[in-house]
């Protein structure tokens, strides 16, 4: 057990950092400045040098685990230990029941505190590929994200002034290049009727289409030659005209951007040993596979209860005499517990045995979402057990001859 507990509270200009002794005394705070700082981990072992004879071995609490200032204290053997954000919020909130002013001093003793008074796991510095994974996987998620938001913006747009063209491509919908070339040339309602045949067929041609392109233009040029329905001012039409001109080059900028860190994430994800052993589940594909493997790294860190826990896939059971509650867990890595619940989803399609267990729970009178989570923490205990042992993904070893 350690005699002196630090805590370090960071914002963009500086770390506050503050140490208490095993009995809960403060000894002592010092602020550390981040800009022009060429060396802030040196200054911050001289300030728990001055407070105990074993510095290097005190543990440091700290919200962010992604500081570029964490991954050098565990490059210099310190002990660091990650605190939930939720979690520290509830505590303050618990410990100041009155509403006192937030600062960033009290906040660095409140780490320290926690530290002193609970059982934390301290963070594991991940090897280079696994951090180099993450970095594009998280990359690749937020542009997957933005794509989604400026489609939805194009939907939007487009229903205001030129309905014909949203329902135009069915299932594969106005992502699908195909449907970005035509939209470039049958912008608004007006431009689309004058539009000839052959014109519409070399927007097909431009957007990657090389079989039955005269079907598909015949069919495009009778479609918007039919849907004369409602117009709005030929002024307004031309400004929404515009709008969607500009919404439509995001688009494509946001899918070649998605597009660019799959194939980036995918490259650097199969040179991982992992590689064989996590594509093999039903479900999970290059991009969710790196998204996993990102967040779990060394799978050695982990009890099957830890990996559930930490992925947030396995309720929190609140008891007290005869009540029994379960409740989702808040404070998870979000970004795990999203992929697990895709991948979940998406077996559900690959693997008859996923599906057996979804319906057994969904009869039971589960909720969608709490039988999905179900199949998620199936799931991760077979990645479990197939990470530690080398072992490729078995379906009659998942979930039985009947998905029990």
């Amino acid at each position: 057990m350690a005699t002196v507990y630090a805590g370090i509270d960071w914002s963009d200009g500086w770390l506050d950092c503050a140490v208490v002794h095993r009995d809960g005394t403060r000894l002592g705070h010092c602020r550390i400045t981040r800009a022009g700082n060429t060396d802030p981990v040196g200054e911050y072992l001289a300030f728990l040098q001055r407070h105990s004879r074993l510095w290097r071995g005190v543990p440091t609490a700290i919200e962010d685990p992604s500081l570029l200032i964490v991954e050098d204290m565990l490059a210099r053997g310190m002990t660091v230990v990650h605190v939930d954000a939720t979690l520290a919020a509830r505590t303050r909130k618990a410990q100041s029941p009155g509403g006192e002013r937030k600062n960033d001093v009290e906040d660095a003793y409140l780490l320290a505190g926690m530290l002193r008074g609970g059982a934390f796991r301290p963070l594991a510095l991940a090897s280079p590929e696994v951090r180099a994974i993450r970095v594009l996987a998280h990359a690749q998620a937020a542009a997957v994200a933005t794509r989604s938001r400026t489609l939805n913006r194009l939907r939007t747009v487009l229903t205001a002034y030129h309905p014909a063209a949203v329902t135009a491509w069915g299932k594969r919908g106005l992502r699908h290049r195909e449907a970005r070339a035509v939209l470039a040339v049958a912008s608004s309602p007006g431009a689309a009727a004058a539009l000839s045949r052959a014109q519409f067929a070399a927007a097909l041609r431009a957007g990657g289409r090389w079989r039955t392109v005269v079907d598909e233009a015949e069919r495009l040029c009778l479609l918007f030659l039919r849907s004369r329905g409602l117009r709005v001012h030929p002024v307004v039409e031309a400004a929404r005209e515009v709008e969607m001109l500009s919404v439509l080059d995001e688009l494509t900028q946001a899918c070649v951007r998605a597009d660019g860190l799959a194939e980036r994430v995918s490259v650097l994800f199969g040179r991982h040993p992992y590689y064989p052993v996590l594509v093999s589940f039903p479900g999970v594909g290059d991009t969710m596979g790196a998204r996993i493997l990102g967040e779990i790294g060394d799978i050695g860190r982990f009890t099957v209860r830890g990996l559930c826990a930490y992925a947030g896939v396995t309720p929190v059971t609140w008891s007290s005499g005869t009540m029994r509650r379960d409740s989702l867990r808040r404070a998870v890595n979000g970004h795990l517990r999203r992929a697990l619940t895709q991948a979940a989803m998406t077996s559900l399609l690959h693997s008859p045995g996923a599906a057996a267990y979804y319906r057994a729970r969904r009869e039971r009178g589960c909720a969608h979402f709490t039988s999905l989570r179900a199949v998620g923490a199936r799931m991760a205990r077979c990645l479990h057990h197939c990470l530690t042992h080398g072992e490729a993904y078995d379906e009659e070893a998942a979930w039985g001859p009947a998905g029990r």
